[in-house]
């Protein structure tokens, strides 16, 4: 109850907090997701069914109880045909005779255990391997939510980064347009040359606005992954453009939950034909009764013949040893084998492409890392060239389009950087998958 308590005020806490538009870090987002996310809760509620179905299982070896009632009265009491020398009769010769009475009354309590049934036994493991099977897709579906939500995250932090860029670059631009609208009004700069700053400051505004779309897309996905309102004010912490990159390895693939996932599954479907072959053997079990019956010749069901019960109470054991079935079992059995050879040959394609998907990963990132690179060392030189620029457009060396041409070239450069690290993020994230890393045990 403590621990619901507090799992409450822990949500309100969040709720409350996402209302201030706080900033939010990586991990928080991840935190929220796995806690809010409902294809993660449905996973749980997938593991908690399985929990069920191994007490479901582990029932079988427990005693069964049955408490049984009956009334019954016959319209017509059925005779039987006897010797009629039983009763001093003519040799040879049968009467009819009724030996019962109308009216029957009985209650029981039977309790039923089995004392060996391999079919119970291997149900149980069944049960076992299923709930594995549960948490590995658990895992799976916490893998997909850490992927979409870092990578999401990501995209938002670098769109900031480029809003923040176009602003300043609007803010410069207007500063030369106003200039320039002076100077267009003395005709010391020609009409075209202020309608290119125009349209160029314009270019810059539907850039922005695209942006701040997007933005809005991403950030409206991250709060679906979260399951937040969409109305909920939250914010992404900056990029740190010189955070450390991580230095990533090829890992091994046996921690994959994909992998062990097709592991438990030919497991299962050894089970499963485990179950079958348990036809085969014996099945013992022991019974015990005990009951009492009424008898009345008349319609009464309150009544019995001299008021009387008949008590009656037997021990059973009971068992059962199948012979032969018309090969039905046995062919039952051909087809699950057939199943787990398919299990075993799916397993095997999943570990092919699964270093498949490393190395590619591998791969992948180490491109991503020098192009991230290379794009850095264009932005340095473009970011340098452009303030070359300015200073000597305010000098009057070059003119309005040697300016124009390097802000073109610095916002190439700056957005070639932002896609090479998105794309290298994305590939951190694709190692980290194939790895297996994702998300921790």
């Amino acid at each position: 109850m403590t621990r619901k308590l507090c799992l409450i005020v822990l949500a309100l806490l969040t709720v409350s907090t996402l209302g201030k538009g706080q900033q939010l870090s990586l991990d928080e987002c991840i935190r929220i997701s796995l806690e809010n996310n409902l294809s993660v809760k449905n996973s749980k509620l997938d593991i908690e069914s399985t929990d069920h179905k191994v007490s479901e299982a582990r029932s079988g070896l427990l005693p069964t109880v049955d408490v049984n009632g009956q009334y019954q009265y016959y319209l017509n009491v059925p005779s039987q045909f006897i010797p009629a020398a039983t009763f001093g009769g003519t040799p040879g010769e049968y009467v009819s005779a009724t030996l019962s009475v109308p009216q029957t009354t009985a209650a029981n309590v039977q309790l039923t255990q089995k004392l060996y049934d391999q079919r119970v036994m291997v149900g149980l493991k069944a049960a076992r391997a299923a709930r594995t099977t549960s948490s590995l897709q658990l895992i799976m579906t916490k893998e997909d939510v850490v992927y979409n939500v870092t990578s999401t995250y990501y995209n938002i932090q670098v769109i900031s980064d480029n809003l923040a860029l176009l602003q300043s670059n609007m803010t410069s631009l207007e500063k030369t347009v106003k200039t320039n609208e002076a100077l267009r009004k003395n005709e010391i700069v020609s009409g075209s040359t202020y309608k290119r700053l125009l349209i160029n400051l314009e270019n810059l505004r539907n850039q922005y606005d695209n942006e701040k779309l997007n933005q809005t897309k991403y950030y409206n996905m991250l709060k679906y992954l979260m399951n937040v309102p969409l109305t909920e004010n939250i914010e992404v912490m900056p990029f740190d453009f010189n955070a450390a990159l991580e230095d990533l390895k090829a890992g091994d693939i046996g921690k994959r939950a994909d992998i062990r996932l097709q592991e438990e599954q030919i497991k299962l479907s050894e089970l499963d034909r485990k179950s079958t072959l348990a036809g085969y053997y014996p099945t013992l079990s022991a019974n015990f009764f005990h009951g009492y019956t009424g008898y009345y010749n008349k319609f009464s069901p309150l009544d019995r013949i001299n008021n009387q019960w008949i008590n009656s109470t037997y021990f059973s054991v009971s068992l059962k040893i199948p012979v032969f079935d018309g090969f039905t079992r046995k062919y039952q059995a051909k087809q699950k084998s057939v199943a787990i050879q398919k299990d075993i040959n799916t397993l095997a394609s999943k570990r092919l492409d699964a270093e498949r998907q490393i190395q590619d990963a591998m791969n992948n990132y180490i491109s991503n890392k020098n192009l991230l690179s290379n794009s850095k060392r264009s932005l340095d030189l473009a970011e340098q060239l452009f303030k070359d620029a300015n200073i000597e457009y305010n000098n009057g060396l070059i003119s309005i389009t040697d300016l124009l041409d390097s802000q073109d070239d610095l916002s190439d450069a700056r957005n070639n950087y932002s896609t090479a690290l998105i794309n290298l993020k994305v590939a951190e994230l694709d190692v980290k998958k194939a790895n297996g890393d994702l998300v921790r045990e």
